[in-house]
C-alpha cells in the first residue's frame, strides 16, 4: 500500500514537472512570439521613417519611380516653357504671317483644336499600348513644329502648324499626367510629387518670356501691311514709339506710301531652343519605351478608374460633369490670360514689347509663388478649401485688373496680375487633388476627359477675344476673362455642396453601424 501511495506521488510529481516544463515553454514561446511581433513593428516602423535618399541606395523600386518622376517632370516643364513663350512671340507670329489680331486669333483657335483631338488620342490609347511609344512620337513630332511655326510665312501654312502642334501637345499632357499621378498614387508622397509637377510648369513659365524677349523686333508697331508677309518692302505704317502709356506717332498717311525695309524678326531662334529642349526631354521616354514590359499592354487594360464613395452613380457623374466644366472656364481664362495678356499692354497700355515680356515673367513668378504656397498649404488644408481660395483670389485679381486697366493705372496692373498668378498657382493642383480623392481616380480617360473640356474652352475664347479686343476695345480682355471666372464660382459651390454630402452620408452609415452594434 505504500509503496502504491509511494509510486502515485512520483507519477503526480513527474507530472506536475512536465506541465510546469510545457507552461515554461509556452511561455517562453509566447515571449519569443512578442519579441518577434515587437520586432516587425519596429521594422516596419523604422521602414516608415526612412529618408528618401536611404530607399534610393537600397529599393530600386524606388530609384525607377525617382527616375520616371524626374523625366515626366522635365516634359511638363518643356511644355510649361513654350507656353510662357507663346505670349511674348504672338505679336512677331502676327507679323510674320502679315495678319491682325482678330485674323492672328485663328492661330489660337487652331492650336486649342489640336489640343482637343491630341486629348481624345491620348485617352484612347493610353491604356491600349505602350504609352511611352505615344509620348515619344508625339514629343518628336512637337519638337518639329515648334521649330517651324516662325518659317510659316502663309497665313493657312501658320493655321496648319498650331494645328499639328496643339494635337501633339494634348497627346503630350494626358500621358505625361497621368504617369506622373500614378507613379506614387494616393500617398503624402503622391501629393508632394503633384504639386512639385505642376510647379515645374511655373518656373519654366518664368524663364522662357526673359529668354524670348532679346529674340522680338524692335518696339515698334507696323499697324498696316498690305496682306503680306514679313519681307514685304512695300508698306502704310503708322510706327509708335511707345514708353509707358506715352506714345508719339510718326504716321504716313495712305496718299503717301513710301518704300521701306521691313525688319525681320529673330524670334525662330527662341522658337528653336524650344524644339531643341523638347527633343532633350524626348531621350528617356526612348529608352523606357524600349524596356516596356511585354505584358505591359495587359497591366495597362486592367487599370480602369471607379467612382469613390457612396452617392449615386448619376450625381457622380453630374459632379463629373461640372469638374469638366470648371475645366473649361479656367483653362480658357488661363490660356487667354497668358496668350494676350502682352498684346493687351501693347495694344492698350501702349507698353513695349519688352514690358509685356517682363510682365509675364511676373505672372509665372507668381504662378511659382502660388504653387508653392498650395504645396504648404495642402498639409492644413483640404483641396476644398484650397480651391475657394483660389477662385475669391482669382476673381478680386480679375476685377483689379479691369478697374486698373480702364483707368490706366500702370502700379494697379502690376499688382493684379501678382494676385491672378498666385491664384492661377494653385487652382489646377487643388482641382486634380480634390477630384482624385473625391470623385474618381485622375487616370488615362479620366485626365483625357478633364483635358478635353479644358481645350473646349480654350478653343472657343481665341475668336470672341480678338474680335472685341481689335473691332471694340482691347479692354475687353479684362472683362471677359472676369466673366469666365465668375462662373467657376458656380462650380466650386457644386463641389463644395458635393463634398459636404459625401461627408453627411458617411457621418450617417458610421452612426447606423455603431448602433446596429
Amino acid at each position: 500500500m505504500n509503496r502504491e501511495q509511494t509510486k502515485m506521488t512520483g507519477i503526480r510529481k513527474g507530472l506536475d514537472i512536465n506541465r510546469s516544463e510545457h507552461e515554461a515553454i509556452s511561455v517562453r514561446d509566447n515571449d519569443k512570439e512578442d519579441t518577434d511581433e515587437g520586432g516587425h513593428s519596429k521594422i516596419a516602423h523604422m521602414q516608415e521613417q526612412q529618408s528618401l535618399i536611404t530607399e534610393l541606395r537600397h529599393n530600386r523600386v524606388i530609384r525607377s519611380k525617382v527616375i520616371l518622376s524626374i523625366c515626366a517632370t522635365f516634359v511638363y516643364a518643356m511644355l510649361g516653357w513654350c507656353k510662357g513663350q507663346t505670349g511674348p512671340a504672338f505679336l512677331d507670329i502676327l507679323y510674320i504671317s502679315g495678319t491682325d489680331l482678330e485674323k492672328g486669333s485663328a492661330f489660337m483657335t487652331s492650336y486649342s483644336t489640336g489640343s482637343a483631338i491630341g486629348s481624345i488620342i491620348g485617352g484612347s490609347f493610353y491604356s491600349k499600348g505602350n504609352r511611352y511609344l505615344l509620348l515619344v512620337v508625339a514629343l518628336a513630332i512637337y519638337s518639329l513644329t515648334r521649330a517651324l511655326i516662325p518659317w510659316c510665312v502663309l497665313y493657312e501654312l501658320m493655321i496648319t502648324a498650331h494645328l499639328a502642334h496643339g494635337i501633339c501637345a494634348g497627346v503630350i499632357n494626358v500621358v505625361v499626367l497621368s504617369v506622373a499621378i500614378s507613379i506614387w498614387g494616393a500617398t503624402s508622397r503622391g501629393r508632394v510629387y503633384l504639386n512639385m509637377f505642376l510647379l515645374s510648369d511655373s518656373a519654366a513659365g518664368l524663364i522662357s518670356p526673359m529668354v524670348t524677349s532679346p529674340f522680338l523686333l524692335p518696339r515698334t508697331k507696323d499697324i498696316v501691311m498690305h496682306n503680306g508677309p514679313r519681307n514685304s518692302t512695300v508698306a502704310t505704317t503708322s510706327t509708335f514709339i511707345m514708353e509707358g502709356n506715352a506714345a508719339t506717332a510718326n504716321a504716313t498717311t495712305n496718299s503717301n506710301i513710301i518704300q521701306i525695309e521691313m525688319p525681320v524678326s529673330n524670334v525662330y531662334i527662341a522658337y528653336s531652343i524650344s524644339a531643341g529642349l523638347a527633343f532633350l526631354v524626348t531621350l528617356p521616354f526612348i529608352v523606357l519605351c524600349a524596356k516596356w514590359p511585354k505584358n505591359g499592354t495587359k497591366r495597362s487594360v486592367n487599370e480602369v478608374p471607379h467612382f469613390l464613395g457612396n452617392l449615386p452613380l448619376t450625381i457622380k457623374r453630374l459632379q463629373l460633369l461640372n469638374v469638366g466644366i470648371f475645366s473649361t472656364f479656367y483653362m480658357a481664362v488661363y490660356f487667354i490670360f497668358t496668350g494676350y495678356l502682352p498684346a493687351f499692354c501693347v495694344e492698350h497700355l501702349r507698353w513695349t514689347k519688352a514690358s509685356g515680356a517682363w510682365l509675364m515673367s511676373v505672372v509665372y513668378f507668381a504662378m511659382l509663388g502660388g504653387r508653392i504656397c498650395g504645396t504648404y498649404l495642402a498639409h492644413f488644408f483640404k483641396p476644398m478649401k484650397m480651391l475657394v481660395l483660389s477662385t475669391f483670389l482669382h476673381v478680386v485679381g480679375l476685377v483689379g485688373l479691369s478697374v486698373s486697366g480702364v483707368f490706366l493705372a500702370d502700379v494697379g496692373i502690376w499688382i493684379s496680375v501678382c494676385v491672378i498668378g498666385i491664384a492661377l498657382g494653385f487652382t489646377w493642383p487643388s482641382l486634380l487633388s480634390w477630384t482624385n480623392e473625391n470623385l474618381i481616380p485622375v487616370r488615362g480617360k479620366v485626365t483625357a476627359f478633364i483635358l478635353l473640356m479644358g481645350s473646349a474652352g480654350t478653343l472657343s475664347s481665341p475668336l470672341l477675344f480678338g474680335y472685341m479686343m481689335e473691332e471694340v476695345s482691347p479692354i475687353w480682355f479684362c472683362f471677359l476673362n472676369l466673366g469666365k471666372t465668375c462662373i467657376t464660382i458656380v462650380n466650386v459651390l457644386l463641389m463644395f455642396v458635393y463634398t459636404r454630402s459625401v461627408s453627411s452620408k458617411s457621418r450617417m452609415e458610421q452612426n447606423n453601424k455603431h448602433s446596429d452594434s
